[in-house]
């Protein structure tokens, strides 16, 4: 059985880097994450273009040497872009679901259920909408989902970019799923994460239930500040 876990979560910005007008090679992101120990990485805002076949969840992955599963949110004539989880271990089921509360800002929560030896880890990979009903609306879409997934006691990984700037979501997802926000003993300055030049809001988080956290650092500075808008989160926890 695996001990502890791994885990970085990481808004990506479709590679335009933190000014939005970089073009990051997926090899330079993939390094910086290698430079952490890891065992699963979830991204958001991750480009496909089916007219030239680029694929930022491949290249990333190759980067990487792991396994990649995309889900696609947001279509447009160039491509599209949505949430992708990478992997070292071995996947068994994975899923995307549209949790969109309007036909404009397309969302979407990724179901990817890995093995820890015989125990399955239930991971939702999540990018929220930018008003508070809607995030509140999508939080109770994904919890419909981990009803159907997911059994009681087995862990679940639950994260991504909330959107939450006011840090409403968190008693729901604390007191009414009874998850644990892995940053919970942080101080609020040390896990902003938006945007990179000058960090203001903690948008990106990791909630985790049945899995007890061991360590849990933002990671900041070169060359995170320039590859992303937003500053990736890494976090170890321990398989009880």
């Amino acid at each position: 059985m695996t001990e502890s876990i791994r885990v970085l979560t990481y808004n990506i910005r479709k590679g335009k880097g933190a000014s939005g007008r970089a073009t990051i090679a997926m090899s330079a992101m993939g390094e910086a994450m290698r430079a952490h120990p890891i065992d699963l990485v979830l991204c958001q805002e991750v480009f496909h273009c089916p007219r030239t076949g680029a694929s930022q969840s491949g290249h990333l992955a190759q980067a990487l040497g792991f396994d990649s599963y995309y889900g696609a949110n947001k279509f447009r004539e160039m491509g599209h872009h949505g949430n992708t989880t990478l992997t070292r271990l071995r996947v068994q089921h994975f899923e995307n679901h549209d949790i969109s509360t309007n036909r404009v800002e397309r969302r979407g929560a990724l179901y990817v259920r890995v093995n820890l030896g015989k125990t399955p880890l239930h991971i939702f990979n999540v990018h929220l909408g930018l008003n508070q009903w809607q995030r509140a609306h999508q939080v109770r879409r994904v919890a419909e989902l981990m009803d159907r997934f997911c059994v009681p006691d087995e862990p679940v990984l639950l994260a991504g970019d909330f959107n939450d700037w006011h840090k409403k979501l968190d008693r729901m997802i604390v007191n009414e799923l009874g998850f644990h926000n892995a940053f919970a003993n942080s101080h609020a300055n040390a896990i902003k994460t938006w945007p990179t030049r000058r960090p203001i809001f903690n948008l990106d988080r990791i909630y985790v239930r049945h899995l007890k956290p061991k360590r849990a650092e933002r990671l900041s500075g070169e060359p995170w500040s320039l590859l992303s808008d937003h500053f990736p989160l890494w976090a170890e926890f321990a398989v009880t």
